[in-house]
């Protein structure tokens, strides 16, 4: 009995401990390894948020808490989600949105990594303050509002788009619905960042805000005609005209 409960003491013993700074919008947690790291990680959130509330008018009400950890340090990634969600990081009552951002080697990504995750964060606090959840907004929605602050373009997205436009087979957004059960989610993914580019050319920032405002009971069938003055068939024929001469070839 006491050589098991010793080997239970040295394991405890062993395991890191979290650290945690804050900047002016962020709880950073790490983990000393990660401290190298810290300086980057703080000035790649702030220019983020910076963005973010900038361009969508909107800034929380409270730090946002981020957990950085990396994907080939001590701890398995399901042990740092059990840290993220722990009352150490923020009491879950209320809900609190947390950051939970892993490191890789490509430095190039933290930006829009960080842009693309917070926006996800920012879009639930607008729709479910304080609460777990999307708010059963439809995925092409979510991915597509965080790729297009992100800035992200692929050639993938570019492949998919081409494709439908080419076959004549460009779906309805209106029609959309659904988050994790979508029988193509890259297909959704293109079409909301196309989506976005063509709300912010056509009604500037503020008529995205207002989309997003208008998602919050949720009523998407009728979030066009509150925001854009059209109806869901008129929206779904003018976005569509817009993809074709896009993306003809």
């Amino acid at each position: 009995m006491f050589g098991r409960a010793l080997v239970v003491v040295l394991a405890l013993s062993t395991t890191p401990s979290w650290q945690r700074t804050d900047s002016q919008h962020f709880e950073i947690h790490y983990l000393p390894a990660l401290a190298g790291d810290l300086d980057r990680v703080t000035l790649s959130a702030e220019r983020a948020y910076d963005l973010i509330s900038r361009r969508l008018n909107f800034t929380f009400g409270k730090k946002v808490p981020l957990i950085m950890f990396s994907p080939a340090g001590t701890l398995t990634r399901d042990q740092v989600v059990t840290y993220a969600v722990s009352d150490e990081v923020a009491p879950q009552h209320p809900h609190r949105s947390r950051l939970v951002l892993p490191l890789r080697e490509d430095e190039r990504q933290l930006d829009p990594l960080i842009t693309h995750e917070l926006t996800h964060l920012l879009v639930g606090e607008i729709i479910v303050p304080e609460a777990p959840g999307d708010g059963l907004v439809p995925r092409w929605v979510h991915e597509g509002l965080a790729n297009y602050m992100a800035g992200v373009w692929t050639a993938d997205d570019e492949r998919v788009m081409r494709g439908v436009v080419a076959a004549g087979t460009v779906p309805a957004l209106s029609q959309l619905a659904g988050r994790g059960d979508v029988a193509n989610p890259r297909l959704h993914d293109a079409l909301g960042r196309v989506a976005f580019d063509y709300i912010e050319s056509r009604w500037g920032a503020a008529g995205i805000r207002q989309f997003i405002d208008a998602l919050i009971v949720p009523r998407v069938d009728r979030t066009y005609d509150a925001v854009f003055e059209l109806t869901p068939a008129q929206f779904d024929a003018a976005f569509r005209e817009y993809a074709n001469r896009r993306f003809r070839d």
